[in-house]
């Protein structure tokens, strides 16, 4: 009879006897090390495999008969999307600072209440007292161009998905690669078809924001219940009506969701659009990096951070909302401090205060129903009330700054509200770039990062034969998520190897590893710390949002004050960025385990460490390897920004592809990232789906 080891690990059974995954790691790391000591130089490629796989030439034939073949046809969608860019962003600059400002903040108040409108008003004016307001009025021209774009386009093919399987299936493969492709990929096609401007940057956004809004239109219309529609049948409704009388509006709010994130998506976009001509807060973001200014660039990023904010929070709300709510002064929903802080007076005076100014305002509301139940719109006027005032005040400022006397129009954002935080920002940059325990600290982290972790990674994954780590990452791939996974893996690292990527795709595998090791060393006690204490989760979170909100660029200039241009600071950059799902998932996973379990751990005498490593960490693992999922697929998407700070393997190739203008060289190496992205992606989620299993979860 076979013994059975009880351990902790990973088992397979290999003829009758139990071998944990320590095991086996061990013995492919003596046979790796051995195998080293043995070749001991870089492997490379089969050349005649390499030379019968031209990929990027073939991608450059096929560009270059679309553009002899239909280049007039982008021209001309060009012009039409630059005049109505230049339309929407003429009007937002001639328009009074205030109109905007309401214009903005009237349907927060409408659809999110007094909170979000506060937030809005603030925001809005933010952009004017950094002294970004026309930037921030291009990048909303912008934004909103393309957003408009890919609702229409979205949701008609999304009401296609929707209607046949067959348009779906064809369909979902292209979003795949729409959704995990480097956003830098897209703006060759962009320069090569649009020309260089804000054409460009529209398509470019349009295409990396657009798969949301199919997706989730798709599944809305889906999600329909059968027996509503069996009941429209019933009553010899067309197919066209049933569409848009029932489907559709059943599917509102999964549509608006759809917009929520297509707008959070094109925002993400905006300083990367800065490439083919796109200006704005990208442009300022850019040429903040370019002079090296950390206050400059974090003024800028803290505008699209604001204006991500705001559109998000109103979207979201929006898709909460079908018909705009009646005015009732004195409403709960218009509470701007906290309900449980009404016991404290200054909270009761500052209530009372905003009531009575809500109910002063409602008067002229009041006025305009009383005027509207006499000519018999006051049913519609009620329902539509923000929609009517908002009209009227708006009116109104422009005919203040069409008609008064100069010295009471409205006109531009005040300079006396300008205000900067740059200086002390890049004051105390300067301080800690010169401080002997800072430096000392920064090249500490540095070199351990390359000499234990990147260098031995880098050296493991080059100079070990290419059939050999082809047959181990399949073969590992293969016992922990199966045979499918496991030729997709065989294929891709054979397309990267003939394509001539394969060190540049070792290098980004093993830059990848190390960011994902060292998002774990750090984020796993970060999120167990905001488990246990309130008080640090409380601190941790709004750090952790605004980490996920600012765009990645700004992470670069702070990342090479530190710690110079090289590799070292290109992960260090990505832990900056891939660390929060981590933190979070990590937070979510302990803190969902039921509390009997903790009280039995107890029962049996376990310390407060022993019943964390013993009981809660293993039963939160699915939880944290979801985290893992996402730091790795975060740290993937970071490796075509990492070049400009010296980082290396694909993001490098397809940086230098944009700088030349080479749209195959730079889809090969984009292709080559998808590829990694979607084998790590399915790995990890199999791992997970592993631990859900053994722990009886599924």
């Amino acid at each position: 009879m076979a013994s059975t080891t009880e351990q902790t690990g990973t088992r397979i059974k290999l003829g009758g006897t139990d071998i944990t995954g320590s095991v086996i790691a061990f013995v492919i790391l003596a046979v790796s090390v051995i195998l080293l000591l043995l070749i001991g130089k870089e492997q490379i490629f089969p050349a005649w495999m390499t030379e019968n796989f031209p990929f990027s030439e073939w991608v450059n034939q096929a560009e270059k008969w679309l553009a002899e073949n239909f280049k007039w046809a982008t021209r001309a969608i060009g012009k039409a999307v630059v005049g109505a860019m230049e339309t929407v962003e003429f009007f937002l600059w001639e328009a009074p600072w205030l109109a905007v400002v309401l214009g903005l903040t009237i349907p927060a108040l409408a659809y999110g209440g007094l909170r979000l409108a506060v937030f809005t008003f603030f925001g809005v004016c933010l952009w004017g007292s950094f002294d970004m307001w026309f930037e921030a009025l291009s990048t909303l021209s912008m934004m909103g161009i393309a957003v408009a774009l890919c609702i229409l386009i979205g949701t008609t093919i999304g009401i296609f998905c929707a209607q046949s399987d067959r348009v779906e299936g064809i369909v979902r493969p292209v979003l795949d690669t729409m959704q995990v492709m480097p956003a830098f990929v897209y703006l060759l096609p962009a320069i090569f078809f649009f020309g260089i401007g804000p054409a460009a940057a529209v398509m470019a956004i349009m295409i990396y924001a657009l798969p949301p809004m199919i997706r989730l239109t798709n599944l809305g219309i889906r999600q329909v219940p059968p027996t509503m529609l069996e009941a429209a049948e019933s009553f010899g409704t067309t197919r066209a009506q049933l569409l848009f009388k029932v489907q559709i509006p059943q599917a509102l709010p999964s549509i608006m969701l759809g917009i929520n994130q297509t707008i959070m998506m094109a925002l993400a976009l905006a300083v990367l659009a800065v490439f083919v001509g796109g200006g704005g807060l990208g442009e300022v973001v850019w040429k903040a990096i370019v002079k090296l200014k950390v206050g400059w660039s974090l003024e800028g990023g803290l505008c699209i951070v604001v204006m991500a904010i705001i559109f998000d929070r109103l979207s979201y709300a929006m898709s909460e909302t079908r018909i705009e709510p009646k005015l009732l002064p004195g409403e709960m929903r218009f509470r701007l401090l906290p309900q449980a802080w009404e016991k404290f007076a200054p909270a009761r005076w500052v209530e009372t205060t905003i009531s009575l100014i809500w109910q002063v305002c409602a008067l002229p509301a009041r006025g305009v129903i009383a005027l509207a139940d006499r000519i018999g719109a006051g049913h519609w006027t009620r329902n539509h009330i923000y929609l009517v005032m908002g009209i009227l005040v708006l009116a109104l400022i422009f005919a203040i700054d069409a008609w008064a006397p100069k010295g009471w129009r409205i006109g531009g954002y005040p300079r006396s509200l300008e205000f900067t935080i740059r200086e002390p920002i890049d004051a105390a940059i300067a301080w800690l770039t010169v401080n002997p325990t800072f430096i000392a600290v920064t090249q500490g982290i540095r070199a351990i990062t390359y000499l234990y972790f990147l260098k031995p990674l880098d050296t493991f994954l080059t100079e070990l034969p290419w059939w050999y780590i082809t047959v181990l990452f399949t073969g590992l791939v293969w016992m922990g998520a199966g045979w499918r996974l496991a030729l997709l893996t065989f294929l891709s690292l054979l397309f990267c190897g003939a394509a001539g990527l394969w060190d540049l795709t070792m290098y980004t595998l093993a830059g990848t590893t190390v960011s994902v090791i060292v998002c774990l060393i750090l984020g796993v006690p970060i999120g167990i710390w905001c488990a246990y204490s309130k008080t640090a989760d409380a601190i941790v979170r709004p750090i952790l949002d605004l980490m996920q909100t600012i765009p990645a660029f700004v992470y670069l200039i702070p990342a090479l004050f530190f710690f110079g241009g090289n590799p070292t600071t290109a992960i260090i950059a990505t832990v900056i960025y891939a660390i929060p799902p981590i933190i979070r998932t990590t937070t979510l996973g302990i803190r969902q385990i039921p509390e009997q379990i903790d009280e039995v751990a107890k029962s049996f005498g376990t310390w407060p460490v022993q019943a964390l490593m013993k009981v809660k960490i293993p039963l939160a693992s699915p939880s944290i390897m979801l985290g893992v999922n996402q730091t790795v697929i975060m740290a993937l998407a970071m490796q075509t920004v990492t070049p400009l700070v010296a980082g290396l393997g694909l993001g490098k190739e397809v940086y230098d592809a944009m700088n030349i203008a080479n749209t195959g060289k730079g889809l090969t190496a984009g292709i080559g990232i998808v590829l990694m992205a979607v084998v790590l992606d399915r790995a990890t989620q199999a791992m997970t789906a592993t631990q859900r299993r053994a722990l009886g979860l599924t």
